[in-house]
């Protein structure tokens, strides 16, 4: 069974953070969500925001976690669709579904870059400003999803 992490200092989480970028750790964040965003349906569905990095750098992630019941997911995923989010099959995950942002890259930065993941219905949500491709990402994923297990 999975369930929403009950809060953010997730040694597995931050290690995965870690391994990408060397020296981060847990970021408070106080979460001023605006109307109609993820961060909104997130917190509103009972789930949490974590971010993660090196905050004097302003390098880093966010991931978020909740309860995904059909009718949020599918308002979401319609939401993403319109932005310009495509569906993804992730190598090596069990994930029901999956969509992906990719936008704009530099030789340092992935100006835009968001997954947000359905798996036994948690949705779980990971932009980073630092990664290039998603099999970069593989380890924070993973670390993400076994942070739902219960």
């Amino acid at each position: 069974m999975r369930s929403v992490p009950g809060d953010c200092e997730i040694e597995s989480v931050i290690a995965a953070f870690d391994e990408q970028v060397a020296g981060s750790d847990y970021v408070p964040t106080d979460w001023q969500p605006g109307e109609g965003t993820d961060l909104e349906a997130a917190i509103d569905a009972g789930g949490i925001a974590c971010s993660y990095g090196i905050q004097v750098a302003e390098v880093g992630g966010t991931i978020l976690w909740a309860p995904a019941s059909d009718e949020l997911w599918e308002s979401r995923s319609d939401q993403w669709k319109e932005y310009g989010q495509t569906p993804i099959d992730l190598e090596g995950f069990d994930e029901d579904a999956a969509f992906i942002l990719q936008d704009g890259t530099s030789a340092d930065e992935m100006h835009v870059w968001t997954i947000n993941l359905l798996v036994d219905g948690i949705w779980i949500q990971v932009g980073a400003t630092f990664l290039q491709t998603v099999e970069e990402a593989f380890g924070i994923i993973e670390a993400a999803i076994e942070a739902t297990r219960t």
